[in-house]
């Protein structure tokens, strides 16, 4: 499912590739989204692709679920 997201706002994110975890939009288009990690753990294969809260992880939306997150929570 491909929700319709807003740069600046705040989603839960389940990846079927990277996991669950929260972040802020700051780029999206139809295929990708850029988010700022701020709860939570983005897996990956490789451990080097793998990214913690405070790094940005880039993932392709059909892969994912977004819920936006109110007020901003973490």
């Amino acid at each position: 499912m491909t929700a319709e997201l807003s740069i600046g706002k705040t989603y839960k994110v389940n990846s079927s590739r990277k996991g669950v975890f929260n972040g802020i939009v700051t780029q999206c288009d139809d295929t990708w989204a850029t988010l700022l990690i701020t709860h939570g753990r983005a897996r990956a294969i490789l451990d080097y692709n793998e990214r913690e809260q405070g790094e940005s992880v880039t993932v392709r939306r059909s892969f994912c679920t977004f819920i936006e997150l109110e007020g901003g929570a973490t």
